[in-house]
């Protein structure tokens, strides 16, 4: 969707400031938020693509003011909501007002949920589940296509030239699986563009080179 969190070539913004210890938690519920958000994850029926997608909903002005943890608990309560799982009251207050169905959302052991983090989730198929639509070298042309719900395609490249430098094989279709719609496997592809192609006479470097991971869907052979 064509929303604030997708800012890559917005001006206004400045360079993205990247920081020794950006991958630290710096306060315990940034750790506890986290946890959080892993272990229901377990016991729910969202998957990664679909916490973004609810992350990509929240208002621009929250959005930029928000701590990235505070939007990963709206996303959360949000995905627990549509399970059936807890009600706004119960967030509101921190009171239960109903029983969970156990048979649909059995409790999560706390050894399987870190074993299950230690695997890491499989979104990989193995090469014959589909054939690939397009080679290394073939020229590309990224879909002009502007989805409400999620997507992995950034602004700045629809309808732009690259070239496909790399196949990584088959993967899951993010865009399908945030709506629920399955795994619709298919090729993903490292395509490249100039910086030329992107930003013409604007670019800093003409010749400079942008590598984007693209699901076929999101491709046209010219």
């Amino acid at each position: 969707m064509d929303g604030i969190h997708d800012l890559g070539g917005m001006h206004g913004f400045g360079a993205v400031a990247i920081g020794e210890d950006d991958y630290v938690f710096r306060h315990e519920w940034q750790r506890r938020s986290f946890g959080l958000a892993q272990a229901l994850a377990g016991t729910t029926p969202f998957c990664a693509d679909m916490h973004r997608h609810k992350i990509e909903l929240i208002r621009p002005v929250d959005y930029l003011t928000m701590d990235y943890f505070e939007k990963w608990m709206i996303a959360t309560s949000e995905l627990l909501k549509d399970a059936g799982l807890v009600n706004e009251s119960e967030l509101r207050t921190g009171r239960k007002e109903f029983d969970v169905d156990l048979a649909r959302h059995p409790p999560a052991r706390p050894d399987a949920l870190v074993e299950a983090m230690k695997r890491g989730a499989e979104l990989k198929f193995g090469d014959e589940v589909a054939a690939p639509g397009f080679v290394v070298g073939e020229a590309v042309r990224v879909r002009c296509d502007a989805p409400a719900g999620h997507t992995r395609v950034p602004r700045y490249v629809r309808g732009r030239l690259g070239q496909v430098v790399a196949d990584h094989g088959v993967f899951q279709f993010a865009d399908t699986v945030a709506r629920g719609e399955g795994a619709s496997p298919q090729h993903c592809y490292a395509v490249a563009f100039t910086a030329d192609a992107l930003w013409g006479g604007d670019a800093e470097s003409a010749s400079d080179l942008l590598y984007l991971d693209l699901a076929e869907a999101y491709l046209d052979r010219v």
